[in-house]
């Protein structure tokens, strides 16, 4: 079987409508001020809130919009529901039912379990059936599936075996897996986790305006348009096509490639790692440095960077970068451990520097970085106390503010 996935950029807007629910929500802009009150309408172009202090937004000032969800914040340490991870990044908590060589059918309950919803499977990179019961466990399992070795597509059973081969088929009973000139045949119910070939897996990032939604399932959607008419989001996604979803499961609805850019959009001119003794880590986009979601405190992230200590990455600045902006911190799949130094250098000159962070450090919000008239943003992750030792430093939300286009 031979796949071949060219994802191409989700474009992104919202379009949303009065909203007859009256949702509580926080808006931050682009200073960073958040305004709190009733969602009243949200159209392509603005956003209007009521309350104490009504407010008017252009879309263009928004950086995000969270609804007042009292206990459902949700990372996927917590996670519990099977999951399907696209090639763009995203993930849906959706049970998959079946697939062949063409397409995975997938039952998602914000769509109803009547609706099943067919997935193309170059879309696909990893299903998971079933999580461990143990949150570090789990994001063990993501950082595995996420560094399989290319070549072959790999069931993981729960007893911690796995097979490699060329994926089949599966259905209710059975996951089917050719390995050599035979045909295996394995009983769905030990199957934990399946990893397509990620040589056949083309990854091309969103670059342009979008909207990612997140939802209280622990779904994580881009979509290319979002629709809120009184209780439900009409939304038009690359996988699934024009579906309505309902909107008190939306928890945050984060809005790039305007005036946010996020730096996971920008390429690099220089990639600068200095091992400890003689391990090599990458940079990694949009997520931590083994792959993970980027996770600080409990709280996940939607975009931002995953890096090692020591690791200095440089980015060219073309002149319409007003600001940098992130929240940094070693990431929690280091549990206690870990210890670096954050630093932001400009032109080649250090204007920030963090305290030692370590694994139980609270994270923190770098200070608004101003970039007009330089030419170069270097970050920097450096030693700190114990080495190189657990050193998952995520820059977690890193976005460029930038001029409006005129």
């Amino acid at each position: 079987m031979q796949r071949t996935i060219g994802l191409a950029v989700w474009l992104g807007f919202i379009a949303v409508g009065v909203c007859d629910s009256a949702e509580m929500v926080s808006v931050t802009d682009l200073a960073g001020v958040v305004s709190t009150g009733r969602l009243q309408s949200w159209s392509l172009d603005r956003l209007q809130l009521t309350g104490e202090s009504p407010r008017d937004f252009a879309r263009a000032e928004i950086r995000s919009v969270h609804f007042d969800r009292p206990g459902k914040r949700l990372t996927r340490t917590m996670q519990t529901t099977p999951t399907i991870w696209l090639s763009n990044g995203d993930q849906i908590s959706a049970r998959a039912i079946s697939a062949d060589e063409n397409f995975v059918t997938a039952s998602w309950s914000l769509l109803g379990e009547g609706e099943p919803t067919p997935i193309p499977l170059e879309k696909v990179v990893a299903i998971v059936f079933e999580w461990p019961l143990d949150p570090q466990e789990r994001l063990r399992l993501i950082a595995d599936l996420e560094t399989i070795p290319k070549g072959n597509d790999v069931v993981l059973l729960t007893n911690g075996d796995r097979f490699s081969g060329e994926f089949e088929r599966f259905e209710a009973a059975h996951l089917q897996l050719k390995v050599g000139p035979n045909s295996l045949k394995l009983d769905r119910s030990r199957v934990r986790a399946l990893r397509f070939n990620p040589e056949l897996t083309t990854l091309v990032r969103p670059q342009d305006r979008r909207s990612c939604l997140t939802f209280d399932d622990g779904s994580h959607l881009t979509v290319s348009a979002c629709e809120l008419v009184e209780e439900a989001l009409q939304v038009q996604s690359g996988f699934m096509g024009k579906r309505s979803l309902p909107v008190h499961h939306l928890l945050a609805c984060h809005l790039f490639g305007e005036r946010v850019i996020p730096l996971a959009d920008r390429e690099p001119t220089k990639v600068e790692f200095t091992p400890y003794l003689s391990a090599q880590w990458p940079l990694v986009r949009n997520a931590n440095v083994r792959r993970g979601p980027l996770t600080l405190r409990g709280i996940e992230f939607v975009t931002g960077l995953g890096m090692h200590s020591r690791m200095a990455v440089t980015y060219p600045l073309k002149g319409s970068e007003q600001e940098f902006r992130a929240t940094v911190g070693i990431d929690d799949l280091a549990g206690r451990g870990g210890s670096v130094r954050f630093g932001v250098d400009l032109d080649g000159e250090r204007v920030w520097t963090s305290a030692e962070l370590k694994g139980d450090t609270a994270a923190v919000k770098v200070p608004v970085i101003k970039l007009q008239g330089h030419q170069q943003l270097t970050l920097v992750v450096d030693y700190g106390e114990f080495a190189d030792v657990l050193d998952y430093a995520d820059w977690c939300d890193a976005v460029l503010i930038v001029d409006p286009v005129p």
